[in-house]
């Protein structure tokens, strides 16, 4: 069952430190390609959780998740910071005249991340493993995939 593997403890963890290592690389490109640097650095713990698990949802029909999973979080991750940071610089972005469809089609081409920003990944995604093995217990781990068999009822 897809529940069993995607949410154990130690994929929950892997899942939440990828896409957060994926986040802030993904954001350090927009504010360098903008110019604007007031922006919040903080990943939402839940909002990850809840783009994790819509990922999961959409793709669990796909035979080859397992192959495709880890590319396909992070378009959804980078996807994901764009909206937010689109949302909270709506008014700067308009005012640089900052084109975001190129980056939509960045993204969705599995292009947006370079190789320095393959490698600063690689470097962080041991920081952030730690990060969430220290925080994602045995029991919040049971939580969250009980929170996740509740949804897929419905």
């Amino acid at each position: 069952m897809i529940i069993e593997k995607y949410y154990s403890r130690e994929n929950i963890i892997k899942n939440l430190s990828k896409y957060e290592a994926n986040y802030q690389i993904a954001l350090g490109k927009l504010i360098h390609l903008s110019g604007i640097k007031e922006t919040s650095y903080e990943v939402d713990f839940k909002l990850a959780l809840g783009s994790i698990y819509e990922l999961i949802n959409d793709l669990k029909e796909v035979e080859n998740l397992d192959s495709i999973f880890e590319e396909e979080l992070r378009k959804q991750t980078a996807m994901d910071v764009l909206q937010k940071f689109v949302n909270e610089n709506m008014e700067l972005i308009q005012s640089k005249n900052f084109a975001i469809e190129p980056i939509i089609n960045e993204i969705n081409d599995n292009n947006y991340f370079n190789e320095t920003m393959n490698e600063v990944y690689e470097e962080n995604l041991k920081l952030y493993f730690q990060k969430y093995n220290d925080f994602i217990t045995e029991e919040l781990a049971f939580q969250i995939k009980g929170a996740v068999e509740e949804l897929a009822q419905k």
